[in-house]
């Protein structure tokens, strides 16, 4: 958290609310050197203390897509009730998933020298997806995905993006990357050849 002066930088949008005492801001700013922002405070009064007590976390534009899946996994959480203590400080000391596997073996590398048609049904997925969960490495995020349409590509395309935030690890971006690419795919296979 840091504090911002408010009239540092122009407001491009804004929303308020309160609850309470405690009043919430969120604005979209631009900074200087014309990216962008975004500032959310909360400005609270406690009972016989006429001040106001603030609180403010900057997001930059290049984090936004990274805070807003983190939100839409934590929140996919709370409302499948999957709300299990998460562990503490986790100490990696060997690397996981795609990581773990040998250079030339990982899904990206085997596509460069094999070609895409060399790879499974999971390990493109894994492609579109890049990470997993901090409970399952993104090929054996894909290979359950791939698992749940028996191994049938055409079958994802019969699914919602609800149905792929159910999956831990899959938030509303990387189901839109996926619904994204399934729809691309139809419209390639539907097109006329050139």
């Amino acid at each position: 958290m840091e504090a911002v002066k408010q009239s540092a930088h122009p407001t491009l949008a804004t929303e308020t609310f309160s609850h309470g005492r405690t009043h919430y801001f969120i604005d979209i700013k631009k900074a200087a050197n014309d990216t962008h922002f975004l500032l959310i405070t909360s400005s609270e009064s406690f009972r016989n203390d006429p001040q106001y007590y603030r609180r403010t976390i900057r997001l930059w534009e290049e984090d936004l897509a990274m805070f807003v899946e983190a939100l839409s996994m934590v929140l996919g959480r709370l409302a499948y009730g999957d709300l299990a203590p998460a562990d503490t400080m986790k100490v990696v000391a060997e690397p996981k998933g795609v990581k773990a596997l040998e250079v030339p073996g990982r899904p990206r590398e085997r596509l460069h020298a094999l070609g895409a048609r060399a790879l499974s049904n999971a390990e493109l997925l894994a492609i579109l997806l890049c990470t997993g969960s901090s409970e399952l490495p993104v090929l054996d995020l894909c290979r359950k995905i791939m698992k749940s349409v028996k191994d049938d590509p055409a079958r994802l395309l019969t699914r919602t993006a609800e149905d792929f935030c159910r999956f831990p690890g899959v938030g509303v971006a990387k189901a839109a990357t996926l619904m994204a690419a399934l729809e691309l795919g139809r419209r390639a296979f539907l097109s006329p050849q050139l």
